[in-house]
């Protein structure tokens, strides 16, 4: 089963099925039952708008429906030509497609509220991540931009770095629960073969959704790590979160 990926690094940024009856079959880190997979099919069943802090190949769109409204956020200019030359996501998905070119934690500080029903925070997947994304003060800022019950979704898949005692940490600061949900697919051959294990983190304060039986039936409870000092622009500690 043929696949492209976008590959920088030792790291995979999302790809597609190459099979045109296939091209929108959830694959690498955003099957059907990885934390992505199960979130957007708990959603309620009306238009969804989706904010991403980073496009990669834009296999998110293969969780997009007519009516969604998917605005990527993405720092880097040649990945937004590689994503539109060489994946079809963004050219073919039905949901109506924005795309943002910056750091996406400026330019959400710079826009209006955009009320999204899901921020998608799936830039921490490589070996350096950004770690000003993970800090009180941006989740002030992703707070700002959420609808009522609204979810923000980290991709925590790394082979160095667990960031879920970082995002505990700030959920309970706002109130929050945080879910992570990991996925180990089984399949050895076929579409599904290129589905990612995965580890991914739910935070929202609509615990309705979460007790969703697709959420609640792979979903392990993160509680704030005792004496975990909090990480701001000013302080963060890296060691404390290596694996």
């Amino acid at each position: 089963m043929p696949v492209r990926a976008l590959v920088h690094g030792g790291s995979i940024h999302g790809g597609q099925l190459l099979d045109p009856e296939l091209r929108f079959q959830p694959s690498s880190y955003f099957g059907p039952t990885s934390g992505y997979g199960r979130l957007f099919a708990s959603l309620p069943d009306r238009p969804r708008r989706v904010g991403v802090i980073g496009l990669g190949a834009g296999s998110l769109l293969a969780h997009g429906r007519k009516g969604d409204t998917f605005r990527f956020y993405e720092i880097n200019p040649q990945v937004v030509e590689l994503a539109r030359r060489e994946f079809t996501f963004l050219t073919e998905s039905p949901a109506t497609i924005e795309v943002v070119l910056g750091d996406g934690r400026l330019s959400l500080e710079r826009e209006p509220s955009q009320q999204f029903d899901v921020i998608a925070m799936d830039a921490f997947s490589g070996d350096s991540i950004p770690m000003h994304l993970l800090t009180r003060e941006a989740m002030t800022i992703y707070m700002r931009h959420l609808a009522p019950g609204g979810v923000l979704a980290f991709q925590a898949t790394n082979r160095f770095i667990d960031i879920a005692p970082v995002v505990a940490g700030l959920a309970e600061e706002h109130g929050l629960a945080a879910v992570l949900i990991s996925d180990t697919p089984q399949d050895t051959e076929g579409a599904n073969y290129w589905l990612s294990a995965t580890d991914q983190i739910l935070v929202t304060s609509d615990r309705r959704l979460l007790e969703s039986d697709r959420i609640r039936e792979a979903g392990k409870v993160l509680a704030a790590r005792p004496g975990f000092r909090m990480w701001t622009d000013d302080y963060n500690n890296l060691i404390l979160i290596l694996k």
